[in-house]
């Protein structure tokens, strides 16, 4: 199949890719299938002002629910139970479709735990540079630290956006530290030594499966322990949009994580320095505008104050408007580009970035918790035929997925939307810079 290359100016405007006739009768007429959108206009179209060097104080984001995931939490199989998942699976769906997001309510026990992950990680990047450095993963210059996938990266270093596919974006000004569940690593190390593949993807996987480096035993302790509880809300979360995409309430983990129901889960802590005038009148977003590659996104963020004009920001109507306040007991909660593959659109994966904040705003913290497939695993459609018609992708094996995405990246391409096609990635639309 052709690829189409279509050259754009810097600032740009994107219409959505119209989505063909429904796949089989999902027109709304069937009770068992949920309609797929028409459009996925959520990350679509890039607003103009994301090129523009201002701060912003932009509108509260419309439509973002709160949403109760405590009747996951308990081992009931009576009809009033299942009564309630299927309320949250309904109100997960109607929160993401209208706003992209919904926000979890976490208890007093496991707010002491989100808390403490945040202070241990003030801590440590407080600490002078060199001290920082010695928990680096890879063995390059530091001006190289471009795609680490966990331990230290400096501030300016790394950019999520360019990773994802804009890589004309700016540097993240945020200093990261990366982790993975250790059961997930010893997982994907079994998985690795037991599939054949090219020697590429071998060699992504092997960078992935670098052992986690800790500080210190209580930097170890705290991070472990908030991953746990990440873990709880990531299974949680996958089995409502698996009953939300009419799939039975385990089977989306069944699929992504066949071996234990434990899904692949990636954390990492963020510290964004405290504003100067400097900063706050050259950029408009401290993180550019971007959407992960993951199935789902976890993002705590205890600071965020739309009145200082940053934090997080997703793309709604065609404008940045703020994720709404939720102090220190709140997760937000949205999805991936993998979702959006998996769910032919119904789940878009959300566009969002850190807006700038204002002159003299205090340093802002936030954690994020990517949860991925496996390696080995063949992302493709679900619940439908991948075969009928319209603009859909076809299986492609997550590491091929994740590789070409990479050297995109890396090769100055933007990538505005990814399909594949008899297992052969097709870039539809490819700004070249």
């Amino acid at each position: 199949m052709p690829v189409t290359t279509i050259t754009l100016p810097p600032a740009y405007s994107m219409p959505a890719p119209e989505i063909n006739t429904p796949r089989g009768n999902n027109n709304g007429s069937d009770p068992h299938l949920r309609p797929r959108r028409q459009t996925s206009t959520i990350r679509r179209v890039i607003p103009t002002a994301d090129a523009n060097a201002k701060v912003a104080i932009v509108e509260e984001a419309k439509g973002v629910k709160t949403v109760d995931l405590s009747p996951f939490f308990v081992v009931d199989e009576s009809e009033d139970n299942e009564t309630d998942k299927a309320r949250v699976a309904a109100e997960l769906a109607e929160s993401w479709e209208a706003s992209g997001t919904f926000l979890v309510k976490v208890s007093d026990e496991d707010k002491a735990i989100l808390q403490n992950a945040v202070k241990v990680g003030h801590d440590f990047f407080s600490l002078p540079l060199d001290e920082k450095l010695k928990i680096n993963q890879l063995p390059v210059p530091l001006e190289d630290l471009a795609t680490v996938v966990r331990g230290y990266v400096p501030n300016n270093k790394e950019s999520a956006a360019a990773i994802s596919g804009r890589p004309k974006a700016s540097p993240d000004q945020a200093e990261k530290f990366s982790w993975m569940n250790p059961a997930t690593l010893d997982l994907l190390a079994y998985v690795m030594d037991h599939t054949k593949g090219d020697e590429d993807a071998l060699k992504l996987e092997r960078a992935i499966l670098r052992p986690n480096r800790f500080y210190d035993t209580q930097m170890e302790k705290v991070l472990l322990e908030y991953t746990r509880l990440m873990g709880k809300l990531s299974n949680a979360t996958m089995r409502a949009v698996s009953l939300a995409m009419n799939l039975g309430e385990y089977k989306l983990l069944d699929i992504v994580s066949p071996a234990s129901r434990t899904p692949n889960v990636n954390s990492r802590l963020m510290e964004y320095p405290a504003t100067s005038s400097a900063a706050s009148s050259t950029s408009t977003a401290r993180l550019q505008g971007h959407s992960d590659g993951s199935i789902v996104t976890l993002n705590y963020r205890p600071h965020d104050d739309p009145a200082l004009g940053g934090g997080l920001q997703i793309l709604q109507d065609g404008a940045w408007r703020a994720v709404p306040a939720t102090g220190d007991d709140a997760i937000v909660v949205h999805p991936g580009d993998v979702l959006e593959w998996m769910s032919d659109g119904q789940f878009p994966g959300l566009f969002h970035r850190v807006g700038q904040m204002s002159e003299g705003a205090p340093h802002r913290n936030s954690i994020a918790t990517f949860v991925f497939p496996s390696m080995d695993f063949d992302v493709k459609i679900l619940n439908g035929d991948e075969n009928n018609g319209g603009q859909t992708y076809k299986s492609m094996r997550f590491s091929k997925w994740a590789k070409d995405k990479f050297d995109a990246a890396a090769g100055g391409q933007q990538l505005d939307r990814l399909e594949s096609f008899d297992d052969h990635l097709v870039l539809p639309n490819i700004n070249k810079k």
